[in-house]
Parts: C-alpha cells; sequence; structure tokens
C-alpha cells in the first residue's frame, strides 16, 4: 500500500516527531511517498526563513533512512485532479491531495481543512 506525506508531515517524520496513532500505523505498514509539490513547498518554506535546511536534505535524509520516494507522475495528471479540489485555495494543497487521489492512496496530514474535506485525509 502507499501512503503520501503532506509536507509538514515529511517535515515532521524528519525530525522524528509523534503521528496520532491511526497515521503511525498507515506509515509503518506502507510505502511512503511525496508529492515534487512537497520539494517546491519546502524550498519556499527556506526561502521564508521557517526551515533551517534545503528541500534536498530532508528529502534526502528521508529516502536514504526511510525508503520515501518522491512520486514521478506527469504535471498534467495531477493538475487534472486538482482542479476539482475547489474545497481549498491553497495550490500546494490542490497539487499534494490531488496526487493522493491520482493514486488512490491515504494522505497523512494533521491540516484540519484538508481532513474535513478530503475522505482519503488521515490523522
Amino acid at each position: 500500500m502507499k501512503v503520501f506525506l503532506d509536507t509538514h508531515a515529511a517535515v515532521m517524520l524528519w525530525n522524528g516527531d509523534a503521528f496520532a496513532p491511526k497515521s503511525e500505523d498507515l506509515l509503518e505498514r506502507s510505502a511512503i511517498f511525496v508529492s515534487p509539490a512537497v520539494r517546491l513547498e519546502l524550498a519556499f518554506l527556506r526561502e521564508i526563513e521557517r526551515l533551517k535546511v534545503s528541500a534536498d536534505e530532508i528529502l534526502g535524509a528521508l529516502a536514504a533512512e526511510l525508503g520515501v520516494v518522491q512520486s514521478d507522475d506527469p504535471l498534467q495528471d495531477v493538475v487534472a485532479k486538482a482542479v476539482d479540489l475547489r474545497w481549498t485555495r491553497d495550490p500546494f494543497d490542490r497539487l499534494l491531495v490531488g496526487t493522493a487521489i491520482l493514486h488512490r492512496a491515504p494522505f497523512v496530514t494533521r491540516d484540519q481543512h484538508i481532513l474535513e474535506n478530503f475522505e482519503g485525509a488521515v490523522w
């Protein structure tokens, strides 16, 4: 089974932070993936100094230590799923959730808005 991470979930996993029991169980029994949009959002967070390390450092460590894989879906396929997500105006949320929808995979997030609007969201 595949599971996709929200950007903050990727940072939490990299930090070794605790997850809710449902998410923890899912992460332990699934192959973990991130959308390429996670890399872009991490880069933005570093640019505005909310992160002190690069996207490559975080994602590289997650890949090496936990086997986290960045998906390589064609952008047009992700966007085709994301355009219908009218419950958010956040382009990152649309791309991240759109990627999970494309794969028919759960999406680990603690974002309440996503949890309330995307049935595949798990925390």
